[in-house]
């Protein structure tokens, strides 16, 4: 194959050596290696003048033999580069010279070489370094090779160092010289790079470094393009190296270079050119600076009052003026903000972080200048582009652009220590003037909106600036908003209002909320905006509700023509808006009539949103728009519900007494409202068209826990009985076991809200809750088989640990304790699914850490009962998992449980465990470690160590040790 006349077949050859070397090269011989060396240079030399891809190809190939017997390289090819050499004068491979010539004689060699043996040693060269550095290599094969690489630095130096050190000047023949020129770079950078990898602190790096003041005259040669290219790409990897490769000579050289009249000339040209026109070697320039700037931004911070320093800060500024939008492969503007993020935080903070600028630093002022100036011009590149322009981005474009906005975002809001309010002073002039243009200039608007909302969202206090939003909201912006074309303008609007919550709960802000309020609303008819609009409006009424109340008619009428007319609009924005106006009617409202005349309108409201579901419901073709807004209605009675906790106030309405027959007396307006949400919660529920829907039951349920936590009687504080009343009803005309989760959820809940000291006793609700779980859930389920359903497991777990803190006797006496207790909770233990398996181990260590002196002598003896039948089960199941049938996600929970049994049942603990062990036959060895094992952790009693000791013992057992991270 390597040949045939046809190029592509000779590739094809050099690559099936690729393939075969990496699949098989263990079937070679130690003794063959040097003839198969031999062979690959062989073909390397004899196809070397034909296509490069073929002859690139099988310079990798030949290194990667040698990166497969890297133990055995510096005995094998000792001095590679010198035998290349060797081989291409001679024209005869050579490969395992004994020992190296004089350097005399190599250099002869190497002067006698023409310009494609050169380049074929030149090849081998840089393949060389580049090769042994891939991340792939395997770490054992690295030392071996990095010291045939640091060994062979003086061959590789007598073959590029002639051509490096040429003066650009001097070069008669560019046409021939520069090719070479550019392989020559290319080898010394890869070179290079690799022996600092290699080892940083090596005499051979500082030798390599030295040369750079060689590399960076070869700028002069304009002409070439890739030439220049090459040499600015040498130039960026020296400075991502620079502490090792940068030398001070250096440094000086490069500070000279970058704030020259040749680096302003550069931009100057880039700046004044149409977009996208640039040279290309004036781009690559552009990066060599912009990475020489990252470099030394600290030392400019430090030393911004020297003129090298300062122009290059000025230079990296007058970058920002490059035309254009910063999108996809446009990467200067990036690039830039990546100095002025460096700058600023040098300017701030020391190493250590602590804060150094003040308004006394002379450094304060100038650096507040640059940054105004730098924030002036990436006001202008932060503009939303016009339809046209915008219309003929690709996604790449946009998502790229908008990454920019979100960066110059960052870079605002880190260097407001500097700026201060004059920035936002100016940014505020900015929207006056925008919108004093004819026509308004919208793009100018947004821009500036969109760098006040950064800045805003970080204030803190009340602070200066508020004087300035003032401003803002005292011109006609609100006025014309509703009249922008331009989308993104209303929805940066949007969040500056969000982010100025703080201002509206001010004396001074509450006077302007009747303005901004209106316009909110208007931005819900928007489809795009309903979600912006619906956040900005719930956080103001949560925030302002006092100031707000008055509006509430209003709010209810545009509510109500909401969910009669928006269709179109996102639910979630709908249900957001449910939960604002109960926020105001709830905080605002101090009168308890007025609020529940408020609260009964908001309820008829949801209520006819839910009629238009039944509705619906009756048209097969609509069942799915049916059960999106009966879901929806049930949310957004959950976020009323969510708003009426916890701030209902004694002294504002006498008693709790009042509070219970207001909310629960027959007749009572309070209770007649609370009775319409049931209606509602009962209606939808129970609608055939939803029956086993877990998204309606799900918000159900949140509608019935809204108040669970509540000590007072409030709209949303249902009884016991009616919350097991819907559990029973659900989990009786449940078609999908699938489905029960969020029912479960609510009835563990519930135990849990009645649970501590100072809530009703509900012992004879528990006894039915148990009932209906075992006979529903449970038996239904078959959880003691493969068929069981993960979340109904995990949900039955989770009520019977809520049951343990208050009724632990309503499990010990039902007569299902053996299956739910001794049967199921153990069973569970060794679960399929990690969070089962987590509940399961929950709810036992749970019940293991049940103080004995907290309960009645009857339920100890009981609870050591449990304890006594279920440890053997429990020990054995766990002895199981840890003996490597556990998954590793899952020995820390086993862990926890060995840890508790044996902090509370040391004795027993140790009897089940060392029994669970000798039940299954091993070998002496095992049996000793695992014995060893259990007198360890029978030792600690359940201290720390213990978690640690028992992954290690799953590691040993499972006989892996890579498999625990």
């Amino acid at each position: 194959m390597l040949s045939s006349a046809n190029p592509n077949v000779r590739f094809f050859g050099a690559l099936t050596y690729t393939v075969k070397l990496n699949s098989d090269w263990q079937s070679i011989p130690p003794e063959s290696v040097s003839q198969l060396l031999l062979q690959l240079l062989n073909w390397f030399l004899t196809l070397g003048h034909g296509p490069r891809y073929i002859t690139q190809k099988l310079a990798t190939t030949l290194l990667l033999a040698l990166i497969k017997f890297s133990e055995s390289s510096g005995s094998i090819w000792p001095y590679p580069i010198q035998d290349v050499v060797i081989s291409v004068v001679r024209n005869t491979p050579t490969v395992g010279t004994g020992e190296s010539i004089d350097d005399e004689a190599f250099q002869s060699m190497v002067q006698s070489l023409d310009a494609h043996g050169l380049s074929i040693v030149l090849l081998l060269c840089t393949t060389f370094a580049e090769e042994i550095s891939r991340a792939d290599v395997p770490c054992q094969s690295r030392p071996p090779l990095y010291k045939l690489l640091l060994d062979s630095t003086h061959h590789t130096l007598a073959v590029i160092k002639p051509i490096l050190t040429t003066p650009p000047s001097s070069i008669t023949s560019p046409d021939s010289f520069h090719p070479i020129l550019v392989s020559v770079l290319n080898s010394f950078r890869a070179w290079t790079i690799s022996c600092v990898s290699a080892d940083a602190n090596a005499p051979v790096v500082s030798t390599l470094a030295s040369f750079l003041p060689s590399v960076i005259e070869f700028l002069q040669i304009e002409s070439d393009k890739s030439v220049y290219e090459t040499v600015v790409d040498v130039l960026i990897d020296f400075m991502e190296w620079a502490d090792k490769l940068v030398t001070a000579e250096s440094m000086k050289i490069l500070l000279a270079l970058f704030s020259s009249p040749y680096a302003a000339s550069k931009i100057e040209k880039v700046v004044a050119t149409l977009e996208g026109n640039h040279e290309d070697i004036t781009e690559a320039f552009l990066n060599s600076f912009i990475s020489f700037g990252e470099l030394v931004a600290k030392d400019i911070a430090t030393n911004l009052g020297r003129p090298e320093y300062r122009r290059i800060v000025d230079l990296t500024a007058e970058l920002l003026r490059i035309p254009g939008f910063p999108i996809e492969d446009e990467n200067v503007s990036n690039r830039t903000l990546e100095f002025w993020d460096l700058f600023v935080e040098s300017i701030l903070y020391d190493d250590d972080g602590t804060l150094l600028a003040s308004a006394k630093d002379v450094r304060f002022s100038d650096t507040q200048s640059i940054m105004m100036q730098v924030i002036s011009l990436l006001w202008i590149k932060l503009r939303l582009p016009d339809s046209s322009i915008a219309v003929q981005w690709t996604q790449d474009s946009r998502d790229g652009f908008f990454a920019f906005r979100k960066d110059v975002a960052d870079l605002i809001e880190s260097s407001y220590q500097l700026v201060q309010t004059r920035l936002y002073s100016v940014l505020v002039q900015f929207v006056i003037d925008s919108m004093s243009a004819t026509p308004i200039d919208w793009p100018g608007v947004e821009a500036s909106l969109y760098a006040l909302n950064a800045i805003t969202q970080s204030l803190t206090s009340d602070p200066p600036e508020f004087e300035l939003l003032q401003t803002l909201l005292d011109s006609r912006l609100v006025s014309v908003l509703p009249t922008s074309p331009l989308l993104r303008a209303r929805q940066t609007s949007l969040s500056l209002i969000a982010s100025a919550i703080p201002y509206f709960q001010t004396d001074a802000g509450k006077k302007y909320i009747p303005t901004v309020v209106p316009y909110l609303f208007q931005c819900l008819a928007s489809p795009s905006l309903a979600l912006h609009a619906s956040r900005s409006i719930f956080q103001l009424c949560s925030e302002c509700a006092t100031a707000l109340r008055d509006d509430l008619p209003g709010f209810l009428s545009i509510y109500r023509d909401m969910l009669t007319h928006g269709g179109a609009i996102d639910a979630i924005a709908k249900e957001r808006i449910a939960g604002a106006i109960a926020e105001v009617l709830q905080q605002g409202v101090d009168d308890l009539a007025l609020r529940t005349v408020y609260l009964s309108d908001l309820v008829d409201v949801l209520s006819g949103y839910a009629e238009e579901a039944f509705r619906l419901a009756n048209d097969p073709t609509a069942v799915s728009d049916a059960r999106d807004i009966a879901a929806s209605a049930l949310k957004s009675l959950a976020m009323v519900g969510k708003a009426c906790r916890g701030v209902e106030d004694i002294d504002r309405i006498s008693t709790s007494s009042a509070l219970e027959h207001h909310w629960n007396a027959a007749g009572a307006s309070g209770r007649l409202v609370k009775d319409k949400i049931l209606e509602i919660v009962g209606a939808i529920s129970h609608l055939p068209a939803f029956a086993g829907d877990i998204t309606i039951r799900q918000n159900a349920t949140w509608v019935l826990k809204a108040g669970l936590s509540e000590s007072l009687p409030g709209p949303f504080t249902w009884t016991a009985d009616v919350i097991l009343g819907y559990i029973r009803d659900e989990i009786g005309s449940v078609g999908k076991l699938d489905t029960l989760q969020p029912v479960l959820t609510l009835a563990a809940s519930l135990v849990a809200s009645y649970s501590s000291s100072g809530t009703p006793d509900i012992h004879h609700l528990c006894v039915q809750l148990l009932e209906v779980l075992h006979t529903g859930a449970l038996v239904p389920n078959n959880a003691l088989t493969l068929n069981s359903d993960p979340d109904v497991n995990q949900g039955t777990l989770e009520i019977l640990s809520k049951f343990l803190q208050r009724y632990l006797d309503v499990i010990l006496a039902s007569p299902h304790f053996e299956s739910l207790v001794l049967q199921f909770a153990v069973a569970m233990v060794t679960a399929k699914e990690p969070l089962v398996v987590k509940s399961a181990v929950k709810f036992w260590n749970d019940l293991l850490n049940l103080s004995p002196d907290s309960q009645s002598p009857a339920i100890a003896h009981a609870i050591k009962q449990v304890i006594d039948i279920s440890g053997p089960l429990l020990m054995s199941a766990v002895a199981s998992s840890i003996s490597g049938a556990a998954p590793r996600s899952l020995v820390t929970e086993y862990a926890k449980l060995i840890k508790t049994f044996f902090r509370t049942n040391t004795g027993p603990a140790q009897q089940w465990l060392t029994v669970a062990f000798q039940i299954e036959n091993c070998t002496a060895d095992k049996a000793r470690a695992r014995h060893t094992f259990v007198e360890k952790i029978a030792r600690l009693r359940g201290r720390p160590p213990t978690e640690t000791i028992v992954k290690d013992f799953w590691i040993a057992e499972r006989g892996q040790t890579f498999d625990y991270v």
